[in-house]
């Protein structure tokens, strides 16, 4: 096997460990969301996803991915919130 294969299959395994903490973190999402519903608090809290941003940033140690690190955690709060409206519109019809 040449290296490029290796590198392919490890970025298979990175991959596979990403699926899986994106679905671990799209659970405690949707826990967030029966708080938020029952604690009447909105979904979008700007000043919370700008100290996330700013944490995840901090964890790197090549500050040349700063904005990558910066737009990925965008879109995955993004993705977490879109998953949070979906919960609450379905919370809301069996209420």
């Amino acid at each position: 096997m040449g290296r490029h294969e290796e590198l392919r299959k490890e970025i298979d395994q990175i991959d596979r460990e990403l699926v899986q903490l994106v679905e671990k973190r799209m659970k405690v999402s949707t826990e967030i969301a029966e708080y938020k519903l029952a604690n009447n608090i909105p979904v979008l809290d700007a000043q919370r996803e700008k100290k996330v941003i700013n944490k995840n940033i901090s964890y790197l140690t090549d500050r040349t991915l700063d904005s990558y690190i910066s737009e990925f955690s965008k879109h995955l709060m993004e993705l977490s919130r879109r998953r949070q409206k979906e919960c609450l519109k379905q919370y809301t019809k069996t209420c």
